[in-house]
């Protein structure tokens, strides 16, 4: 190969490996939008509310809203005290994946969002809890006319029922996302938005609002 073409070809990689690591999901031939669109859909119409108090019953391929606040229960996990709502399946599960968005709110500790950092603990026979699982990262969703959401996925084995919690490390700390492009796009009624670059920054709390959707795999690790 010729220098000129050497050179080339290393400028090309060196320019293909800057993109796989601003956009992880690259490095798997998947851009964000398209992952996207095959975890979470455009809409989710048969999205319910999950019941205020008590156990939430998560049927696979039926999404559910539900929320921790400061009545939900406390106990201890491996990773802190945390309030926490116990989701149980109407079957186990082998292998499963668990679809996540957390919805962005208001802070309750100041001005500005916050975000609640979901923690999954598989329950065992007993109601101990195993080792947490946690979506990483969770890629942060923000359009025109809709809350702002992170979104992620994590895979559970064996499972029939598991809590959701947080901890407490994460108090005090953000979530911050890379910086967003500005986006100008017409609207049906033939109108035009358009909005900033931005990077958002979103203080851990320790009550929040999650939707959640689990499935069925035939393998482990499957699904997100």
């Amino acid at each position: 190969m010729r220098p000129a073409h050497l050179a080339a070809a290393a400028a090309l990689a060196t320019a293909l490996a800057g993109a796989a690591a601003a956009n992880p999901l690259s490095a798997v031939g998947e851009t964000f939008a398209a992952w996207k669109t095959r975890l979470f859909g455009s809409d989710r119409p048969n999205l319910v509310d999950a019941p205020a108090s008590g156990p939430v019953e998560l049927v696979p391929g039926q999404p559910q809203r539900l929320r921790i606040d400061e009545a939900a229960p406390q106990r201890e996990f491996p990773q802190g005290k945390s309030h926490y709502r116990l989701v149980k399946l109407p079957q186990p599960l082998a292998h499963a994946a668990l679809r996540v968005q957390v919805v962005v709110t208001g802070n309750p500790d100041g001005r500005g969002n916050a975000a609640f950092k979901p923690l999954f603990y598989v329950l065992g026979e007993d109601g101990a809890p195993r080792k947490a699982a946690e979506p990483k990262p969770l890629h942060i969703d923000i359009r025109p006319f809709r809350r702002t959401r992170l979104l992620g996925c994590v895979t559970l084995e064996d499972v029939r029922e598991f809590a959701v919690a947080t901890t407490p490390e994460a108090l005090g700390k953000s979530y911050e996302s890379v910086a967003r492009k500005a986006v100008r796009a017409p609207t049906q009624g033939g109108f035009h938005y358009a909005t900033e670059p931005i990077k958002a920054h979103l203080p851990w709390i320790d009550t929040g609002q999650l939707i959640l959707d689990i499935s069925a795999e035939k393998k482990a690790g499957e699904g997100c």
